[in-house]
């Protein structure tokens, strides 16, 4: 395995702190059946079902997080006239959200690649803020918020895409409901403990060639250039890397990479005394519009279970992302610090002397997101390229199960290549 970076992950991406952690990447993730769950599983991990509100709103100084979101319009500090615009793109999501939840469902023995060719057709052909309409500004910076986890702007995504998101937020079933006790580093750590000896780090792959009978990766590390043949190359990169360094791609998959659109997110991790209860315990993601982050999320909620002593620490994520990441572009570190500091003061002032450490952390490509059109590129993304295997979360719309499933296909992949076309080159 050839990493360029300095730790294994990606933007599985958390870091330990006595009994707690500081996250500053992904953060939730699908059910024990799920693939990656079964990964967790596997490597000894745990995670656990969050038990807080994962559709809590703060908007002004009320913070609503309880009851049906359907009673929202009436209980957020909103005009009549925004009370009326938000009950009704309400409504509209509602019905959309339905559908896309009879579009989702899996089917029997269906394969997970046909699965996700169906859901990303799905309204594919506008946008979520077309398919919105006119809403007022402070309906439409709600939902802004909330849309702006997927990195990308209302006017960027596509409908479907977008709607889909609104379905796993109100919908726990429908996954993204687990946390990973002790962060995502136990399941890296889990990994890299079965690659031992075989990973390198700080190495930067220059490109892959074919080469018979497989390919050529040509790489770059602290002791210079050197170069392996393989008789299979996994390549899990994001998209914009693997477009750089496969040479001689066929045409449309070497613009379906180059065709998939990647937000930016800051991250704000916060490690905090929490000795006593605090209101947000039962809170798990918090919408935050009209402050210097779009989202909370209370990452330590998954120890918050009401069974045993109480942890006597917490742990906090808040993050900008898509535009308001990049307004953030010029900023130091230190001072995105201050502004996600004083606006989290502002939210919950009990934090006053509570924050024991705040690191930031930057993601210019923080996540693929589908924009409008982007079920188009599924097919020449989706064309096996023997003997080069693509995995990555940009190949679908589930994040870490995404690449956790091409991941596992692309082993199969290359499993299937190796027994029916033995080599002396090593794989």
């Amino acid at each position: 395995m050839l990493e360029e970076s300095g730790r294994l992950g990606g933007r599985l991406f958390s870091e330990p702190r006595g009994e707690g952690w500081l996250n500053l990447g992904a953060h939730v993730f699908g059910s024990r059946d799920s693939a990656l769950g079964q990964i967790v599983d596997a490597v000894g991990a745990t995670s656990l079902d969050l038990s807080g509100r994962l559709a809590a709103v703060a908007l002004g100084e009320r913070i609503v997080a309880t009851g049906p979101v359907e009673t929202y319009p009436a209980r957020l500090p909103l005009s009549l006239r925004s009370r009326v615009s938000l009950a009704r793109a309400g409504l509209k999501l509602r019905i959309a959200v339905a559908r896309y939840g009879r579009v989702a469902e899996r089917r029997l023995n269906e394969h997970p690649a046909a699965h996700q060719r169906r859901i990303l057709g799905f309204m594919d052909d506008r946008s979520f803020a077309d398919f919105l309409g006119a809403v007022s500004s402070d309906v439409d910076a709600l939902f802004r918020a909330t849309l702006n986890r997927s990195s990308g702007e209302p006017e960027e995504l596509a409908a479907g895409y977008g709607i889909g998101y609104f379905h796993l937020v109100w919908n726990r079933s429908a996954g993204l409901s687990r946390g990973l006790l002790g962060g995502p580093a136990t399941v890296i750590d889990g990994l890299a403990r079965g690659l031992q000896g075989r990973t390198r780090l700080h190495t930067e792959v220059v490109r892959i060639e074919r080469a018979r009978p497989g390919a050529r990766v040509i790489y770059r590390g602290p002791a210079g250039e050197h170069s392996v043949t393989a008789r299979a190359v996994i390549v899990a990169t994001p998209a914009y890397v693997a477009h750089r360094v496969i040479r001689e791609l066929p045409a449309d998959t070497a613009a379906a990479l180059e065709g998939v659109r990647y937000g930016p997110y800051v991250v704000g991790a916060v490690l905090t005394d929490e000795p006593r209860p605090v209101r947000w315990d039962d809170i798990y993601a918090l919408a935050t519009p009209g402050r210097s982050f779009n989202m909370l999320f209370n990452i330590a909620n998954v120890v918050r279970r009401g069974q045993g002593p109480r942890e006597p620490w917490g742990s906090l994520m808040v993050y900008a992302a898509a535009g308001q990441a990049r307004e953030l572009d010029d900023l130091a570190d230190s001072e995105v610090a201050s502004r996600f500091e004083q606006d989290l003061l502002t939210l919950y002032p009990e934090l006053h002397g509570r924050i024991r450490e705040l690191v930031i952390r930057r993601w210019p490509r923080g996540l693929p997101y589908a924009s409008v059109g982007r079920a188009r590129l599924q097919e020449p993304l989706m064309r096996p390229l023997d003997p080069i295997f693509l995995a990555g979360d940009y190949l679908g719309t589930w994040y870490s199960e995404t690449a956790t499933w091409t991941g596992k296909a692309a082993a199969d992949g290359a499993r299937e290549l190796l027994a029916t076309e033995p080599s002396k080159v090593p794989a």
